[in-house]
């Protein structure tokens, strides 16, 4: 049912498509009326966008969870007690003492005096004058006067009228019709089956058919089996684009010459002449002596003899002789038998029952309603000229019969569905 409503849509847009290609090839843009009163028009048409709402039908997918019993195997452990004998090998000490003799070397001190004097030598200053002869140089300034003669510009002003020419840019505002996206981003859902997976599945004894086709018969018990995880679902951000035709203004500069009159100020320099009288000072150099006393020090050297007797220690080594009783320790090897008691844990299989739920997945199909942009083209007649006084005007955006202009413009790439 689903798939005869799409191609029924389909082939209505298709049909649309078709007749508006043809009609537009037919119909020129600008054509010439002249009415029966005498009057010239100009026929100029304009699109208007009206909005047609449809219906589809969208495929949804639903999980749904249906019990099943399962019958498992499951591995218990039981603890058992146990005793282990062994033979242990065990060392028994035995200690004796003997006499050992050794020679040992004692040292012994001994202080001597010995003769350590030594010479210090010191130094003694002495301090004496010395006269330094040197010439400096003085600077002395002496006054004189003598004539200036200083040239100067005074400023004189003069005004005139000029004319100025200048370009003023004035805005200009038309209106220009454009195409908008002005679609945006809408859930899609991807549904990705689950991972498969092997594991040991307890299996009756029934006829089973393997890959080669024979029949056989199996045994009962654990084999590996191919299972499927339950399936995953993506939601992901899929882009609807929607173009919409709107007006927008645009603005444009226009520029125009625009001439004034500006007052101008010039400035002139006229020369003038000054003699003025003013004081120089004049440096001069003299050279003086200057005698000056500078105080030396010299150092003598004195040396005089510190006594001392500084203590040696001498040591000589005695040889002594020591006995000593050292223990001596013999190990002998004793078997004794323990016994050990020690736990072992048994496994034995118990069935357990329980209730799984399994996924279904169920189809069905939702109705939705989306709009679309139906485009529709309107005549309008501009009169010429006027032949006679009394010729009476159609206003603008009167439909006439003279000329049949385009029904329909669908631009598929207009025309594109808005989901509610």
């Amino acid at each position: 049912m689903m798939s005869k409503k799409m191609l029924n849509l389909t082939l209505c847009f298709t049909v649309v498509f078709v007749a508006t290609v043809t009609v537009h090839a037919a119909v020129p843009c600008c054509t010439r009326v002249v009415s029966g009163s005498g009057q010239t028009y100009r026929l100029e048409y304009s699109t208007v966008t009206e909005p047609v709402e449809l219906t589809g039908y969208k495929k949804v997918v639903e999980t749904q969870y249906e019990e099943e019993e399962v019958t498992t195997y499951q591995t218990v452990w039981e603890t058992q007690q146990r005793e282990r004998r062994y033979t242990v090998a065990r060392t028994v000490p035995e200690t004796s003492v003997k006499e050992r003799r050794y020679t040992v070397n004692r040292p012994v001190e001994e202080t001597e005096y010995r003769d350590t004097s030594y010479h210090v030598t010191r130094l003694v200053p002495e301090t004496t004058e010395r006269e330094e002869r040197y010439l400096v140089s003085k600077q002395v300034y002496e006054t004189q006067e003598r004539e200036v003669l200083e040239t100067r510009r005074v400023p004189v002003q003069e005004t005139t009228i000029q004319e100025r020419s200048y370009t003023v840019n004035r805005p200009v505002t038309t209106y220009v019709e454009q195409t908008v996206d002005r679609g945006g981003y809408v859930d899609s859902v991807n549904v990705k089956p689950g991972k498969t997976y092997s594991r040991l599945a307890w299996h009756r004894a029934e006829y089973y058919d393997p890959a080669t086709g024979t029949n056989r018969w199996r045994l009962p018990g654990f084999y590996w089996t191919e299972m499927e995880g339950a399936p995953r679902y993506e939601v992901n951000k899929v882009y609807q684009p929607n173009y919409v035709t709107q007006t927008v203004p645009v603005t444009n500069t226009v520029q125009e010459q625009r001439i004034e009159q500006v007052p101008v100020t010039r400035t002139t320099f006229r020369e003038e002449q000054i003699v003025r009288t003013e004081q120089v000072q004049i440096p001069k150099t003299v050279q003086e002596e200057v005698v000056r006393k500078i105080p030396t020090t010299t150092y003598k050297q004195v040396v005089e003899k510190v006594e001392q007797k500084t203590p040696v220690t001498v040591r000589r080594m005695v040889a002594e002789e020591h006995v000593e009783k050292v223990p001596v320790t013999t190990y002998k090897t004793v078997t004794e038998e323990r016994v050990e008691p020690y736990e072992v844990k048994v496994a034995k299989v118990v069935p357990v029952t329980r209730t799984v739920r399994k996924p279904v997945t169920v189809e069905k199909w939702v109705p939705y309603t989306y709009t679309i942009e139906r485009k529709r083209t309107v005549e309008n007649r501009i009169p010429i000229e006027t032949v006679t006084s009394t010729s009476r005007l159609l206003p603008v955006g009167t439909e006439t019969p003279v000329s049949a202009p385009p029904e329909e413009k669908n631009d598929p790439a207009e025309n594109v569905p808005t989901i509610k």
